[in-house]
């Protein structure tokens, strides 16, 4: 099974002024939507949206974009009735949330707000840090 996507709208807004200092505490949410699947044979496609919100209402990043699907006729057929069930397939995920957040990761550049990651975390473990001078 081959997945390809194709992004076909991306919508950045930012809703406070540049000039304004972003909250300290911001909550980001993303959200990924698969729309309805149509098959020929073949051949699927379909229509994705990769959402990103962030509490306080500080901006709102969508990709929207298209899905499609090539295999033997009994992939598509295993694909379709795992996308009937409203769940997205491991494959389908990845694809959608890789092209999806390696727009929105420019896109928040672009407007100034922080991207959807998890911060880095430092390790603690003072027994492997040695500093020398």
């Amino acid at each position: 099974m081959n997945v390809m996507i194709r992004v076909m709208r991306v919508q950045a807004e930012r809703f406070v002024e540049p000039e304004d200092p972003l909250p300290g505490n911001v909550e980001i949410s993303v959200n990924m939507n698969l729309g309805k699947i149509e098959s020929t044979g073949e051949r699927a496609k379909g229509k994705f949206v990769f959402d990103v919100s962030y509490r306080p209402s500080i901006a709102r990043i969508t990709v929207e974009g298209r899905l499609i699907v090539t295999g033997s006729k009994g992939e598509i057929k295993n694909f379709l009735e795992e996308t009937k069930g409203g769940k997205m397939p491991q494959p389908i995920f990845q694809s959608v949330f890789s092209a999806g957040l390696s727009e929105v990761i420019i896109l928040s550049r672009s407007i100034g707000v922080p991207p959807p990651l998890p911060p880095p975390s430092p390790k603690r473990d003072s027994s492997t840090m040695e500093y020398s001078l």
